[in-house]
């Protein structure tokens, strides 16, 4: 007799990988972890120098796909309401794209994508290829 095992979706194994590649971009020392209760935000980077806290930290919203759309431009479906919230946040919020077949990752902050209409209930994020996680400094 077979016996049948649960099986791991596809979008599991690449919301894995595009957290390794992100994990693998940070610095050695900032630290980076996952946020349990999520309403948009993914990650919460702690920022440190010389292995002292500084107080700094940034959100991430963190997408992947498995195939590039273009040469010039990523693209993500973000929630008018994941906007909003993530909009009033104190802290730096980056939006971030990881592509598989480019293992690559291109990134913009919340603050340069234009205010969407509000009678919409989901928009398009446009994200410069020309931001790409590995070159970050």
């Amino acid at each position: 007799m077979n016996r049948r095992y649960p099986t791991r979706p596809y979008a599991h194994n690449l919301e894995t990988l595009s957290e390794r590649f992100f994990e693998s971009s940070l610095p050695n020392d900032w630290v980076s972890e996952r946020v349990s209760n999520d309403y948009g935000v993914d990650l919460r980077v702690d920022i440190f120098e010389d292995n002292r806290a500084t107080g700094l930290e940034f959100l991430v919203q963190l997408k992947s796909s498995k195939r590039a759309i273009n040469d010039q431009l990523e693209r993500i479906r973000l929630n008018l309401t994941t906007y909003n919230h993530l909009v009033n946040k104190l802290q730096v919020v980056i939006l971030l794209k990881y592509v598989k077949e480019a293992n690559e990752a291109y990134w913009i902050l919340l603050r340069d994508v234009p205010p969407p209409e509000q009678t919409q209930k989901t928009f398009t994020v446009y994200i410069p290829k020309a931001n790409p996680l590995s070159k970050i400094s």
